[in-house]
Parts: C-alpha cells; structure tokens; sequence
C-alpha cells in the first residue's frame, strides 16, 4: 500500500482543511519530521483511521469525538481521505469520526454518527458502511489494525 494523497479537516491538530501529497517522484520512503507538537502523530492517526476507522497512537485510540479538532468551528465536518495505491490500482477512503455537531434546529449540539466510503478502482459498488470498509481495507490489503501499525508504522 503506498499513500498518494492525505486529505484532513477538523481532525485532530489540523483544524483547516490539509492535503499531503506523497506522489514525489522515485519515493520509497517519507520523513515526518516537525517540532513538538507539529502534528506528526495526527498524520499517522489520520492514515489509520482512514483504514480502519481507529487512530494509530494507543493515546489517540478513542473515540471519535475526541479525533475532532478543538482548532475547527463545530460546524466543520472532521473528515479524513486517503487515496491510496495497491497493486497498480488506486482506492479512495473517506471517514468521518463520531463528531459533536450543532443542532439543525434549535440550539445545543447533537452527536452525528460515523461515516465511511471506499471507492474501488473498477465497476464494484462503493462500500458504505464503517465496518464493512475496514473489512475490505484488511481483505484488500491483507492486514488487520495490528498488524498494520506494527509493519507499516
């Protein structure tokens, strides 16, 4: 699995919307690298969660709710896309965690559920629902959660 695009908004450290590119030419291995409380993790955590819908740190493996950024308006969506290839083809993931809204109606705020979509590179119908995607994440990239952040991070 190689990262070509990180999307992030409202999630964890990153209030606003930010993208890393990983497309650098002939790159096989990347550097995260920035001061104390930059944002490294929150990238990590955030390719993660893509995934599997679970952060990558043991500190950051809660809840939703806790993944949206205290940096964003309540009224952002915290979301996270990856765009990702494997084996020659390119997959799309998006997730939203469990995130405290405003109410539409009145005033207060209201819990909006998790949201997850992986969009296949062929004719297969998009997977829609959270657990289904992290499924087909571990059957496509043959990896559980474990497994992945103890190989891959």
């Amino acid at each position: 699995m190689r990262p070509v695009k990180l999307t992030m908004q409202a999630f964890g450290s990153y209030g606003k919307l930010t993208q890393i590119d990983f497309q650098e030419p002939n790159q096989n291995l990347f550097l995260v690298t920035g001061d104390t409380g930059a944002g490294k993790t929150t990238i990590f955590d955030a390719l993660v969660f893509a995934l599997y819908g679970e952060a990558s740190s043991s500190t950051n493996k809660k809840d939703g709710v806790v993944l949206q950024s205290q940096y964003a308006e309540l009224n952002v969506e915290p979301f996270v896309e990856l765009v990702f290839s494997y084996q020659g083809k390119t997959y799309h993931v998006r997730r939203s965690p469990e995130y405290m809204a405003p109410k539409k109606r009145g005033t207060g705020q209201t819990l909006r559920k998790a949201e997850a979509q992986l969009i296949y590179p062929d004719e297969r119908q998009p997977v829609t629902k959270a657990k289904d995607v992290t499924a087909a994440v571990e059957q496509l990239l043959g990896l559980s959660y474990d497994q992945f952040t103890q190989i891959a991070m």
